[in-house]
């Protein structure tokens, strides 16, 4: 299957690497598939609540990577194990984001929790549960809501959650925004910013026009909405980085 500029986007973001990368809402598992194939993580994990969908993912894996599989599900119940040295691993969990079995892991693994093609407000509700979860562990995430992009950004916030990088991607005519954030106690980093802030930085030809594009269009869609107490301090937002990108105060 055809690998869309967004997972392709979200792979090239992931560097280093990491003990677990939980690919989750995986749908196919055409991005944990790249993870694998590069061994971006010493175990790969491919979370979905679709059973039918889970099930065939396991037979693709199973064909496509064999003898790598971690925890092999049977019907997705039984389960063998197997002992790999050096090669990453993947295992398939049929069952809901919000309970990633992170608690079987140690407590020292570098952990990575992909969350895209969802709409925002069920990926807020999502990392709420996984934070909430573990409070006390550091986890990294990739987000990449299908809407809703300043709520989500909004609460990230308010978890606690620092930015590491945020890229604004285009495809299909509908645009995206990637942030890759971390939750981590101890660390001191930049604030996440409701109306993005690293993504417009330094932006020159077609990264420019592809920003003048997307704030022309999130703009006009708050000014169409019903008037509410938020509305128009989100334009404002918004406007402001589009005023600041294009050099004049009123854009």
């Amino acid at each position: 299957m055809k690998i869309s500029q967004r997972l392709q986007q979200i792979n090239s973001m992931i560097s280093g690497h990491y003990d677990h990368i939980w690919d989750c809402c995986c749908d196919h598992g055409l991005l944990g598939m790249l993870l694998l194939k590069r061994n971006a993580a010493r175990q790969v994990h491919f979370v979905d609540c679709v059973a039918p969908l889970m099930q065939q993912l396991t037979l693709d894996l199973a064909r496509f990577f064999p003898g790598q599989a971690a925890e092999l599900l049977h019907g997705l119940n039984g389960i063998t194990k197997h002992d790999l040295d050096g090669i990453a691993q993947w295992q398939v969990h049929c069952l809901d984001v919000a309970a990633l079995p992170l608690g079987q892991t140690r407590d020292q693994d570098k952990q990575l929790i992909i969350i895209a093609g969802v709409g925002g407000e069920l990926l807020v509700e999502l990392v709420r549960a996984i934070v909430a979860e573990h409070s006390e562990r550091r986890l990294e995430f990739i987000l990449c809501p299908v809407h809703h992009n300043y709520y989500v950004r909004q609460s990230l916030a308010q978890l606690g959650l620092i930015l590491e990088a945020e890229i604004l991607l285009e495809e299909n005519q509908r645009f995206y925004e990637i942030l890759h954030v971390i939750k981590d106690s101890n660390a001191s980093g930049q604030c996440i910013s409701p109306s993005g802030s690293l993504m417009w930085e330094n932006l020159r030809g077609d990264d420019l026009a592809l920003a003048k594009r997307y704030l022309h269009k999130v703009i006009g869609h708050y000014q169409r909405m019903p008037e509410d107490k938020h509305r128009l301090g989100i334009i404002n937002a918004y406007q402001a980085q589009l005023g600041r990108i294009t050099g004049s105060l009123f854009p």
